[in-house]
Order: structure tokens, then C-alpha cells, then sequence
């Protein structure tokens, strides 16, 4: 199934099933949809980050602060989580549940589910990025990610999703701003 015959599950404000979409149809502006996004730790404070590839609709070139994507009509979130970490980098790692969140602006409006997992290339072997989503990976440690010096451009959704992932261990991160 290409990405434009997808169908998406609409929610509303509680995270209430309230129809289906196909994704060609949806209005990203108005409906409010469900997202995971996985954050993949490569150390106890580094992150791995998606460069998105120039083709996609929603911030082409910006960087993913995490690994995940729309979750489909029919389908969990906890599939959808580890069916994109499959797809995207190739990866097939056990999840941590870290968080549920509602966040908006401009072209997204969703109900987002977070987890965290650990990738170690010397254990897990060297990633396999999709070609059509993924043009790089790099990794950056959370406190630079959060005070963004380089001035780099990351998908505002996956940046709430970090933020709402700080705030639930700021006992963990004390010198995160």
C-alpha cells in the first residue's frame, strides 16, 4: 500500500476513535490523529536523529528527534512504534512505554504515544535506513538537542515528544534546561 492509500484513524481532544481517513483526504491543519515516536538512545544521554529526506510532505530536511510515524487505522500503538523502528532504521529492539501526550501547531495536530529504546551497533549490528524517508543519521546528546547551538531544524512534533519525555525524569536531567 503506498502512503497516500493509508488509511488513519481520527480522534478527537480525549484520544476518542471517531472515524477514518485515507490519508490523501486528511487535513493535517484540523484533524487530530495518533503518532509514536521512539526515542533511540545510543548512550545514557545521546540520542540517534533522522535527517528527513527532501521528498516529504511534513519538514522535508529537518531532523527527527525521534524514530516513529502515523499510526494506521486497525492498528496499536505499540505495533505502529515498532513497525516503524523496523522500516525506518531497521531495528527490531524491545520498547519502553515512557508517555502519552496531545500536542499542535502548525500541520500537525495529534495525540502522541512516546517509548525509548537502547541501540548499540556493536550488539545490534549496523542500521538499514529506508531510503525513502531517511537520508542521514547522527547523534546528539539531549542537552545540545534541547539548546539547539547549531541551529539545526527539528520536527517540531518529535521535539514535544523529547520535551514531554524530560519532564517526566527531570530528577534524571538536572542540567536540562
Amino acid at each position: 500500500m503506498s502512503e497516500s492509500d493509508e488509511i488513519i484513524t481520527l480522534v478527537n481532544r480525549n484520544n476518542q476513535v471517531i472515524g477514518d481517513v485515507p490519508r490523501r483526504q486528511m487535513n493535517f491543519e484540523d484533524d487530530i490523529h495518533r503518532v509514536t515516536f521512539v526515542l533511540v538512545f545510543t548512550g545514557p544521554e545521546t540520542l540517534l536523529l533522522q535527517k528527513r529526506t527532501e521528498n516529504k510532505a511534513f519538514c522535508p530536511g529537518y531532523y527527527g528527534v525521534t524514530t516513529g510515524g502515523v499510526v494506521s487505522a486497525g492498528e496499536s500503538y505499540d505495533l505502529c512504534a515498532q513497525r516503524e523502528l523496523e522500516e525506518e532504521l531497521g531495528l527490531i529492539l524491545p520498547l519502553n512505554i515512557e508517555g502519552m501526550f496531545f500536542t499542535e501547531g502548525e500541520g500537525f495536530r495529534i495525540w502522541g504515544k512516546v517509548y525509548s529504546c537502547h541501540y548499540d551497533k556493536q550488539l545490534h549490528g549496523p542500521l538499514t535506513l529506508q531510503a525513502k524517508e531517511v537520508a542521514e543519521v547522527i547523534e546528539m546528546d539531549i542537552k545540545d538537542i534541547l539548546n539547539n547551538k547549531e541551529q539545526r531544524l527539528f520536527t517540531p512534533d518529535s521535539l514535544d515528544a523529547l520535551l514531554h519525555f524530560v519532564e517526566g525524569r527531570l530528577q534524571d536531567y538536572p542540567n536540562v534546561p
